[in-house]
This record gives structure tokens, C-alpha cells and sequence, in this order.
């Protein structure tokens, strides 16, 4: 039993870094099932026992490389709550920490251009990051008696993280770490004049 489980998770294993490679370097409308067989070294069968189609193989790929990093960061305790510069540093650490992965997305992100299903069930997953974000920033706010809005916090947190993915793809000489610093002060802004003058940003 112990055994077939482990070789059901090595073929999980191997067909996502085998679609990984794959979306990288033929974009996901360019990935067949045939490819993914052939560089996995596993089955049809595997792969549709595992990840139900081809789109849900890709939205695993992308939700490895981008959901997952995002949802380890906000339930990551601490005293306090996370503040959303905190949130994003981290975020920006975990996410954005290759080239590789920048392109991973970007490629998943063009491909669900052109295939509805796909685009659903990402803009369900994002959708569903997105929630999670503002869930933790309203948490931090509560805690820390700060009066902004926790929605508009989230959703300038998400993009600033999408869009140093999309720089990071495009951009060779992209600085991360200036990017960081001009992001987490403009979120420190919003934060504290919401503190101070005790209105809620528009």
C-alpha cells in the first residue's frame, strides 16, 4: 500500500515537472497529452487519473508555481497578523524567485487565452488567492486598529505581485529588490493615511 502510494505521487511528481518544462518551452496550447507522456515516462492513464485533462494539469503547474508559494505566506502565523508590506515582501521572496518561474506564468496565462475552460478555472483559483489576501489584510487591520480598506489593500497587494512576474519575464535586467522597496512604501501609504486621517481609501 505504502509502495503504490509512493509511485502514484513519483508519477504525480513527474508529470508536473514534465508539463512544467514543456509549457515553458512550447506554451500551454503547444503541451498534447502525447508530449507530456513522453517526457513524464508515465501514462494517458496516469495523467488523467491525477489531473482529470490537460487543464487541469496546467492549472496545477500554475497553481505550484504561484497559489501555493501565496498560501504558504498567508497562513504563516504571526503575532500580530501579517501587515501588507510583510505580505508582499514575502510574497515577491516566494513567488518571484527565478526567471523560469516568471515564464512558467506568463506562458500558463497566455495559454488560457485561447482555451475557455482553462481561463475559468484560473480566474477561479486566482479569484480564490485574491479572497484569501484580503481576508488576512482585514485581520491585520483589526489587530492593529488601522482603518483602511481591506479589499483595496488586497487587490493592489495581488497586482503589484503580478506585475513583477510580468516584468521579471520581460525584463532581463528586472531589479526585484527596488521594485520591493518602491511597492512596500506606496502600500505603507495607503495603510497609515487610512490610520491617520481614519478614512478609508478609495
Amino acid at each position: 500500500m505504502v509502495e503504490t502510494t509512493r509511485h502514484a505521487q513519483a508519477a504525480r511528481e513527474a508529470i508536473l515537472n514534465a508539463a512544467a518544462d514543456l509549457i515553458r518551452t512550447e506554451g500551454a496550447a503547444g503541451m498534447s497529452i502525447a508530449d507530456l507522456i513522453a517526457r513524464s515516462g508515465t501514462s494517458a492513464g496516469a495523467i488523467y487519473h491525477h489531473f482529470g485533462s490537460k487543464q487541469g494539469v496546467v492549472v496545477e503547474v500554475a497553481r505550484r508555481a504561484l497559489a501555493i508559494p501565496m498560501q504558504s505566506v498567508l497562513h504563516t502565523p504571526v503575532e500580530g497578523g501579517i501587515s501588507p508590506t510583510e505580505l508582499l515582501s514575502a510574497a515577491l521572496t516566494r513567488v518571484v524567485q527565478s526567471t523560469e518561474t516568471a515564464e512558467l506564468i506568463i506562458q500558463v496565462w497566455a495559454g488560457a487565452s485561447a482555451e475557455p475552460d482553462l481561463f475559468q478555472l484560473l480566474r477561479a483559483e486566482g479569484q480564490g488567492v485574491r479572497d484569501t489576501v484580503e481576508l488576512v489584510v482585514r485581520h491585520w487591520c483589526e489587530l492593529n486598529d488601522v482603518d483602511a480598506d481591506p479589499a483595496g489593500i488586497a487587490a493592489v497587494v495581488v497586482s503589484l505581485v503580478m506585475g513583477s512576474v510580468v516584468q521579471r519575464s520581460l525584463i532581463p535586467d528586472f531589479d526585484t529588490e527596488r521594485y520591493l522597496a518602491a511597492a512596500t512604501a506606496m502600500l505603507a501609504t495607503l495603510t497609515t493615511s487610512g490610520q491617520d486621517a481614519g478614512d478609508r481609501p478609495g
